[in-house]
């Protein structure tokens, strides 16, 4: 299916190349063929044929149902923690209340935490093993390998300390685990947005956790090609981690180390029903700092992965990975040459507007159909709902969102292209 959808893609993007000439033409008159080819190129190919390829891919593909696992293996859970003294209680809590038969070991690292934390997991009282760990302050990946090396059983989750787990998240992501391709050595969770009530800011994400990041993960997962298994929940072999050395010291280390798995010739995958919660940034200052990091662990992961060079990567992830290449370009091109379009368009000057690019919107809003109407068949059957999104909150994701983050995300690329000093 990966081959049908790449080559829908492939076609629409040829025939729309050669419905776009004359609009490539027009616009070189005025700023010359260079930036005609560029705009068209990433304003609206480049994303048209991202969209039908995610469009083909959640058509052709049906997400199949873990099968049941006569026992529930013994796991070890990380969580590392720093200065969470506002959640750490209620991520102990979800992971104490899971329906699972097997056991379910807890690692805690604190790494240097400077506020009650630690004395509030050393109350913490739990049916399940409890070891804590106390470190210096020296980061998340020190923190997470330091945990590592106690670990015993064949597989390790991962959970960040702000991250809720629904009763059933360890025993699906587990299925999922076991019950895929031989070489499936990872397996993400999913991730929706906790506090989706506090503001707008928030309530924007939620949509952006439930169309944009599962959509993206869940089309990934197909291919067992998910290019982030992130550390907030996510289940890795953990004979493999320790073979690669586990978490690298960087800013993005749950993206590098997924590209370092696949480019091992690993696999990984996607639990759509192993649902966990996080705390998401209330402000748009903190939530662009959140996708300046993230944007910057691309690329970081790009310059520390061999994507291309690697005898082992699988076709479909390599594929899959060499599409991320676009995204500065694509958000270079929307944050200075889409307003301008935009602009000349209130002045009936349809130039930078095209027809091709207005195409765009409609295929973009039936593919958040699709993933809306996928995600709730899944998720129906552990009892999930989303009921605190709002129309208003919707038409602010689509057409505005990406405009407030392109610059956060721009900063990113371009501090680690340019080696400038790392902020965690």
């Amino acid at each position: 299916m990966f081959l049908i959808s790449l080559i829908f893609a492939f076609i629409c993007f040829v025939i729309s190349t050669f419905i776009s000439i004359n609009w490539i033409n027009d616009i070189a008159y005025c700023f010359g063929y260079f930036f005609a080819v560029y705009i068209v190129t990433f304003v609206s190919l480049v994303p048209g044929f991202s969209y039908v390829f995610s469009v083909c891919s959640l058509v052709f593909n049906k997400y199949i149902k873990s099968s049941f696992l006569v026992k529930d293996p013994d796991v070890t859970v990380l969580i590392p923690v720093y200065n969470s003294e506002d959640c750490i209680l209620d991520t102990l809590n979800s992971i104490k209340n899971q329906i699972y038969d097997g056991s379910i070991n807890v690692i805690v690292i604190d790494d240097g935490s400077t506020d009650n934390s630690l004395e509030i997991i050393k109350s913490f009282e739990s049916d399940n093993d409890l070891e804590i760990i106390e470190s210096s302050h020296l980061g998340k990946a020190f923190a997470l390998n330091n945990g590592l090396d106690l670990v015993n059983t064949d597989y390790v989750i991962s959970v960040d300390s702000d991250t809720f787990l629904h009763d059933l998240a360890i025993r699906n992501i587990m299925k999922k685990a076991l019950t895929s391709n031989a070489n499936v050595v990872a397996t993400a969770g999913c991730l929706f947005a906790k506090n989706v009530k506090n503001n707008f800011v928030a309530k924007l994400q939620a949509w952006d956790y439930s169309l944009g990041i599962f959509g993206v993960k869940l089309i990934q997962g197909f291919y067992n090609s998910t290019l982030v298994t992130q550390g907030a929940f996510s289940v890795y072999k953990t004979s493999v981690l320790k073979e690669i050395g586990g978490w690298q010291d960087c800013v993005g280390e749950d993206i590098v180390l997924t590209w370092d798995l696949l480019s091992h010739g690993y696999r990984t995958n996607f639990a759509a029903d192993a649902v966990g919660f996080t705390f998401v940034p209330e402000s748009m200052h903190t939530l662009g700092k959140q996708r300046k990091r993230w944007a910057r662990g691309m690329i970081e992961a790009f310059k520390r992965v061999n994507v291309f060079g690697s005898k082992n990567l699988n076709i479909k992830s390599k594929l899959l990975m060499f599409l991320n290449i676009f995204f500065p370009f694509i958000d270079l091109a929307f944050l200075f040459f889409l307003p301008l379009g935009l602009i000349l368009l209130l002045f009936s000057n349809p130039l930078l507007i095209g027809f091709i690019s207005l195409l765009v919107i409609p295929l973009g809003l039936f593919l958040c159909f699709l993933i809306e109407t996928r995600r709730n068949k899944i998720l129906e059957n552990i009892d999930i709902k989303f009921d605190n999104r709002s129309i208003l909150s919707f038409l602010f994701y689509v057409f505005l969102y990406p405009f407030f983050l392109t610059p956060y995300c721009l900063s990113g690329y371009f501090s680690e292209l340019f080696n400038l000093k790392k902020k965690w």
